[in-house]
């Protein structure tokens, strides 16, 4: 009986989640995850950002996490109670396999420490790295995520405290076009400026 309740008492209560696409924006990840607490800004090296398949709710293509040797991802760190850990799998759409999780160590730039965190890739990962630099008009449509995300990303990473030339980056990729207006309006879109 003692033995059950010390495993208990030592079991984690919250979890780190490294957000590097919609989640960077507080007023985003709060919609279904109320406790998140953003502890700093992350970079997450050897992986790239890019943009695959399409998305019911955002009308593009959504973010995901690539390994690629040599290049990097910035996001925001958020500490979350483990009461939310189902709520973050379901936004992430895990359940349905578009999203898997996966563990990841991220450098906390704020501290200059590693810290590991849970983070999400599609299952349907990109083969071709089209984001790098130069060429945009090469994109697919399925790879152009829709200017509401854009702006999302490109107001999260300002929120998170990003380097201004990741930021920059993230204003110059190439979106569809497409808005989502009820997001716009709930997370406040209107003075995003994109490239």
């Amino acid at each position: 009986m003692n033995l059950k309740l010390h495993h208990f008492t030592t079991m984690a209560t919250t979890f780190f989640y490294f957000g590097f696409g919609s989640n960077m924006l507080a007023s985003r990840i709060h919609i279904q995850n109320p406790t998140a607490k953003r502890i700093g800004v992350g970079k997450l090296e050897n992986f790239r950002l890019d943009f695959h398949t399409g998305s019911k709710n955002w009308l593009g293509a959504p973010a995901t996490i690539v390994p690629t040797q040599g290049s990097h991802v910035y996001g925001a760190i958020w500490e979350i109670d483990m009461c939310n850990l189902k709520d973050l799998d379901d936004q992430e759409s895990v359940p349905a396999g578009v999203y898997v999780p996966i563990s990841v160590p991220v450098h906390l730039l704020n501290t200059d420490s590693s810290i590991t965190c849970r983070a999400y890739h599609l299952t349907n990962q990109p083969q071709t790295d089209l984001h790098a630099g130069g060429g945009q008009e090469i994109i697919p449509h399925d790879r152009q995520p829709s200017q509401t995300y854009l702006k999302v990303l490109v107001k999260g990473a300002t929120e998170s405290g990003v380097p201004d030339e990741y930021i920059e980056w993230l204003r110059g990729i190439k979106h569809n076009g497409k808005q989502v207006p009820a997001m716009e309006a709930k997370l406040e879109l209107d003075k995003v400026q994109l490239s």
